[in-house]
């Protein structure tokens, strides 16, 4: 009955507080889980949407020597499963700061039925740090960390982006998830200026309230 309900009003599952989000809530919309964090949408049709957008003007889909992936923010694995979905065979790390968004996203996103993915919960400042020390590098980086529509000031720093630029392989590639509304209309052009120092390569495509950014070494 909840599942059909859910097609005419978005139905209520759990709701969660923790240090780093102060409200979490799961609905069930038209027969499909959703998840909001501070009230703004982490996962469903609209974030699909963001995502496959910007894969195809990155033309992601294309890259075929994807064999390790590392994706900073987890929140519902939204970009994991189509990471997941166009390179199956790849090994993918997932890097989140909240425990209990790690377990939203096996319990109710169908996570923990991804057996390449390793999840890490850890901040992805010090895990950058740590894989950039023991030489470890990537083919695919991908950072979409929010914490509802707030985004971590560190991610404009130069020795974070010095560290990350460290661990993206010579022919792999970078994707970030940005805003463009209020006050990150203003940083989105700066953070395209930060991005442009360290990568000789730097896309954007925008789309509804999202920048998005593509950044390669050649």
């Amino acid at each position: 009955m909840k599942t059909w309900l859910s097609y005419l009003i978005p139905q209520k599952i759990a709701e969660y507080t923790t240090p780093y989000n102060r409200y979490i809530r799961i609905n069930r919309e038209s027969g499909k889980m959703k998840l909001l964090v501070n009230g703004s949408p982490q996962s469903g049709p609209y974030i699909d949407t963001l995502w496959e957008a910007a894969f195809g003007a990155f033309g992601i889909s294309f890259r075929t020597q994807v064999k390790k992936v590392l994706v900073l923010g987890v929140a519902g694995g939204t970009v994991i499963h189509m990471v997941h979905t166009l390179f199956p065979e790849a090994e993918i790390t997932g890097v989140e700061i909240d425990a209990t968004m790690i377990g939203i996203g096996k319990k109710y996103f169908s996570l923990d039925t991804i057996h390449s993915l390793h999840i890490v919960c850890e901040d992805a400042k010090v895990f950058v740090v740590a894989e950039e020390k023991k030489g470890h590098s990537y083919d695919l980086v991908i950072m979409d960390m929010f914490f509802g529509r707030v985004i971590p000031a560190f991610i404009l720093e130069d020795p974070f982006l010095g560290n990350v630029k460290k661990i993206v392989r010579e022919n792999g590639c970078l994707v970030i998830n940005y805003l463009r509304e209020l006050e990150y209309q203003k940083r989105s052009d700066t953070f395209m200026m930060r991005l442009q120092s360290h990568f000789p390569v730097v896309r954007d495509h925008v789309i509804y309230r999202n920048r998005f950014f593509f950044c390669s070494i050649v």
